[in-house]
């Protein structure tokens, strides 16, 4: 029993021995490792980082010092890249593919950072380098400390080069701080004085904006400043927010705003004086179907009233109203026709709807629509009565002449001076056995004169005809005769009309005699010579 209790103990002790040796072996090896990836005997003063993939494997206290402010969810990798990229632009694509010997990568921003890069054994060492010496005299800075004065070098240069104005004042408006366009800006409202040097400005540019502000409020105003002769006004968009018991103030040029503003202003207000003085009237319906805008004249040509229209009806209300009014075509079921408008005013949308409103008082109203943007339409009414009696009368006094023309025994018809016939009686064409379908929508004297001939002997009058018509200046009425082949006398009048034209009358003598008729039969030889 003794001795197997000194045999286990002994045993024990073995084995207690050899974990103590293998446990420093291991950590003298991965000491030596790092050694050996870091290779920076000593290590503490520079950020070196060793990367599998996207992934760190070891940093040193420097580097892991670079990382306090987290990585925001992003990769160890990403997270180093994000941090450096003011400095080394692209140092992304060198991580991509790691050059196989040690690359020296200096910064852009400054002169203190610079990096080494290269691969070793399948991971990307990366080292933060940094000089040290601008920094502080008593003691070394860290690499972090560097990185976040070169932000900020960085931060102070855009900040003073921002387009925007950008000034710090107290509580009570006193100027505390401000960038060097805030300065530039300042000098040039001063009264320009020959020698004079450029001083701190001794009140804000805006002096009262603080007054507007109240402790722990913010504000976005637009507010203008005139130059010292007061001929310039510059106006400007000021962000206000609260800082160290006073604010921060930021100034954007709106100058092309408010001009732009202005000129869609005076835009408004020409196209609203046009639309006053136009005679039809305009009524513009939103994407709602809401009316946004009308002129004076759907007053007068609708009479609805004025309060009715401000209040923004919708469409249907509109139709309505004018229903009551008795100011619509009334259609024998006003319910369907009024469900089928929904095509009206798709139609209108697209610009093709166009009808034409003969209303029960007499009144006959042109409607249009047309398309707005952002699915809006517009509803143009026009007053076309007096356009449409103007018409009927027309046409009244063209079917008035046509009929007594028509009552005329004697053949009649017109050519205008290019010799085109205008017009013509009854009697013509059952003279001259004409028949004015078969022919063109214009008919030409030479068509006619070819029928003329057909009929009569051949004569010279034909030619006389057709001079005169197409003769220029002042004419005198002439008359002449010629003979059918029925043997019948054939007297033709010319006589010249208003505008170039020429009226030609035919008039013949009573039928012949049977016998004599027989003599003048048509002989089919000189009926081939006059072809």
């Amino acid at each position: 029993m003794v001795v197997s209790f000194f045999v286990t103990t002994a045993m024990g002790c073995c084995l207690v021995l050899l974990c103590a040796v293998t446990f420093k072996s291991r950590r003298d090896l991965r000491y030596l490792n790092r050694q050996l990836e870091l290779s920076t005997p000593p290590f503490d003063d520079k950020a070196i980082f060793l990367f599998h993939d996207s992934d760190l494997v070891d940093a040193t206290p420097q580097a892991t010092a670079l990382f306090s402010g987290g990585t925001d969810g992003l990769s160890d990798l990403d997270a180093l890249v994000q941090l450096l990229a003011p400095h080394v632009p692209n140092l992304r694509q060198i991580t991509e593919n790691p050059p196989a010997t040690k690359t020296r990568i200096d910064g852009v921003t400054t002169d203190s950072i610079w990096i080494e890069i290269n691969e070793t054994g399948g991971r990307t060492r990366i080292v933060v380098n940094g000089t040290h010496g601008k920094l502080c005299i008593e003691k070394k800075a860290t690499i972090a400390q560097e990185i976040q004065l070169s932000e900020l070098a960085m931060l102070r240069d855009l900040t003073q080069h921002s387009p925007q104005l950008v000034w710090q004042e107290t509580s009570d408006g006193r100027l505390l701080w401000a960038n060097q366009t805030y300065l530039t800006f300042a000098d040039s409202m001063l009264s320009p004085a020959k020698g004079a040097p450029k001083t701190w400005p001794s009140t804000s540019i805006f002096p009262g904006l603080h007054e507007t502000l109240g402790a722990g409020t913010t504000g976005a105003r637009r507010l203008s400043v005139k130059s010292h002769d007061q001929s310039t006004e510059h106006w400007f968009d000021i962000t206000s927010t609260p800082f160290n018991a006073g604010f921060l103030h930021y100034a954007s040029d709106a100058n092309g705003i408010v001009r732009a503003e202005r000129e869609r202003q005076n835009f408004k207000q020409t196209l609203g004086k046009t639309f006053a003085e136009l005679s039809c009237g305009l009524a513009v319906f939103d994407k709602n179907r809401r009316l946004t805008t009308f002129n004076p004249a759907i007053l007068d040509l609708t009479g609805l009233q004025f309060e009715f229209l401000s209040n923004r009806p919708t469409l249907d209300t509109v139709l309505d109203r004018l229903r009551e009014k008795r100011m619509l075509p009334e259609p024998k079921n006003y319910a369907n026709w009024r469900a089928k408008f929904t095509a009206v005013e798709e139609a209108a949308k697209d610009g093709s709807y166009r009808e034409t409103w003969a209303l029960p008082d007499g009144q006959t109203y042109r409607v249009s629509g047309r398309p707005h943007p952002d699915g809006a339409f517009a509803f143009m009414f026009e007053d076309i009565s007096a356009e449409v009696s103007l018409a009927r009368r027309f046409r009244d006094d063209i079917e008035t002449g046509q009929a007594v023309l028509d009552a005329m025994p004697d053949a009649v018809a017109v050519f205008s001076a290019a010799g085109t016939l205008l017009i013509s009686n009854q009697a013509y064409t059952d003279f001259w056995q004409t028949n004015p379908a078969v022919y063109h929508e214009q008919r030409s004297l030479q068509t006619e004169m070819k029928v003329w001939k057909n009929y009569s002997t051949n004569t010279q009058i034909w030619s006389r005809i057709r001079s005169f018509i197409h003769q220029a200046g002042q004419r005198d009425a002439w008359s002449d005769t010629t003979f059918l082949d029925d043997g019948r006398q054939l007297t033709c009048h010319t006589n010249p009309i208003a505008a170039g034209k020429t009226l030609v009358r035919f008039t013949t003598t009573a039928k012949v005699k049977p016998e004599i008729q027989k003599l003048m039969m048509r002989d089919p030889a000189i009926q081939i010579g006059k072809r």
